[in-house]
């Protein structure tokens, strides 16, 4: 976390879909833990671990590319 207080993160403007695509991804996990519990097979599990893997890597890349646009060009 940042010791600065005035400034907002980059990523404000779109919060609520982060935050939407997050609830979601917690879902996808929440299944595969499911889908351990019942004993599913593998390759099924590890699709589903692919899948939420690239669901997160999603989300990581919009906030390092808000990041980009409004952090660190506002650094400049």
């Amino acid at each position: 976390m940042s010791d600065e207080t005035d400034a907002s993160p980059g990523y404000s403007e779109s919060k609520a879909a982060h935050l939407r695509r997050l609830r979601r991804i917690e879902g996808q996990v929440r299944g595969l833990q499911r889908m351990i519990e019942d004993d599913k097979y593998c390759i099924d599990v590890l699709t589903q671990i692919s899948a939420a893997n690239r669901a997160l890597q999603s989300v990581a890349m919009n906030l390092l590319d808000e990041h980009l646009h409004h952090c660190v060009a506002d650094a400049v």
